[in-house]
């Protein structure tokens, strides 16, 4: 088993048109088959080629057919097929190979495709007819390496605008030099649900956040040369958060805090002008003792609440983990550089009685602000998965 896609569920659904919950899952062998989960039998079969499927996902933004799965069938195709009957609606081909690929959650007509060689942009994909065009293809360069950018070096910064000049890269139409970046190596490919135009690339030493109308880094996570390398990065799309898994089973959570110039710094340069986005560590789990036939495998959080997480371990294993905050005298100061507390002290617009119990927090918004941590839920970790 290669992958596993949980179709919609907050669909509209009637006596005439019973609710169902299905799962997709695809085999090494590239074999798509799409169970009924109540049932445990599967309802389609779906195959088109005899190699690993390299990703896929269910349409969200289609209610009148809540059945239609995108696959990326080796090396460089895009099916979608009916996940109801396993009939193929359309296919479409392209130059380069296709590795993953992510959907616009502001606009379900953009869809980028993480290839070989650069990000691939299509801004008229349809359920309807496969794209018309071959999109439009960027590439991932060192503003360095560009001829435009060969200008007197201006001042140094440093702290936060250092770190994030030694991975800035800006995204270009040309094909960029061998000292570039390269995409070769990149993990994840995802827009940011919590904030528009804006998208993160996952590389196993740092996270770079690229502003798509500024086309450059405004953001970056790196890891120390000490520190454990990523797997899988989730953004939430409640607040902009990103959960880290990393390859010694450890789950963080990091905050994202905006920083900007101070009215009495000169900037000299247009590209330092930028609003830099610093993603602070706020939480962490404990990591578990890897060996040869035990890592971590996925990580995914709750889709409604954000506050809890499910962590897959290759023996079998699933741990779960949940955020629990804890205020603090240092969670009141604003002067600390975090988010402001928004906290569940009414409910609907009602404010709490003298002898009424605080609500308990109810979702990830409700908590940034407050000193968060991991613990484990009291039926962790389950076994026999």
């Amino acid at each position: 088993m290669e992958r596993v896609k949980w179709s919609r569920e907050n669909y509209h659904h009637n006596l005439n048109s019973p609710y169902s919950l299905r799962l997709a899952s695809a085999d090494a062998a590239g074999k798509i088959i799409v169970w009924d989960v109540v049932s445990g039998m599967a309802h389609c079969e779906i195959q088109e080629h005899t190699k690993p499927i390299q990703d896929m996902d269910w349409l969200w933004a289609q209610d009148a057919s809540r059945d239609l799965l995108l696959a990326v069938h080796p090396p460089n195709y895009i099916v979608l097929w009916n996940g109801d009957t396993g009939t193929k609606l359309w296919k479409k081909s392209y130059a380069e190979n296709i590795l993953s690929f992510s959907f616009d959650p502001f606009e379900p007509s953009n869809l980028a495709l993480l290839t070989s060689e650069g990000i691939v942009f299509i801004t008229d994909f349809s359920h309807s007819k496969p794209p018309g065009s071959g999109g439009k293809k960027v590439y991932i360069a060192s503003p360095h390496s560009s001829p435009a950018h060969s200008k007197p070096a201006p001042v140094q910064p440093t702290g936060a605008k250092k770190a994030l000049n030694k991975v800035k890269v800006l995204i270009t139409n040309e094909k960029p030099t061998a000292e570039a970046v390269t995409l070769n190596d990149c993990l994840q490919l995802s827009y940011l649900p919590s904030k528009r135009n804006h998208m993160l690339l996952l590389y196993s030493r740092e996270i770079l956040i690229l502003d798509l109308e500024l086309s450059q880094t405004v953001g970056v996570v790196a890891i120390e040369r000490s520190g454990v390398p990523f797997i899988q990065v989730i953004p939430c799309a409640q607040r902009d958060a990103l959960y880290c898994l990393h390859e010694n089973g450890c789950v963080t959570l990091r905050v994202c805090r905006s920083t900007t110039s101070s009215p009495d710094e000169t900037v000299t340069d247009p590209e330092q002008s930028v609003q830099e986005l610093v993603y602070d560590l706020r939480s962490q789990c404990d990591a578990i003792r890897v060996t040869k036939t035990v890592r971590p495998y996925r990580v995914v959080i709750c889709p409604v609440n954000e506050n809890s997480t499910a962590l897959v371990v290759s023996d079998g294993r699933v741990m779960l983990w949940e955020l629990k905050a804890h205020a603090s005298k240092s969670s009141s100061n604003l002067s600390s550089g975090f988010p402001p507390l928004y906290s569940s002290v009414n409910f609907c617009g009602t404010p709490l009685g003298q002898n009424q119990k605080c609500i308990p927090d109810l979702s990830l918004n409700t908590m940034i602000g407050k000193n968060v941590i991991f613990k484990h839920t009291k039926h962790s970790p389950l076994t026999g998965f």
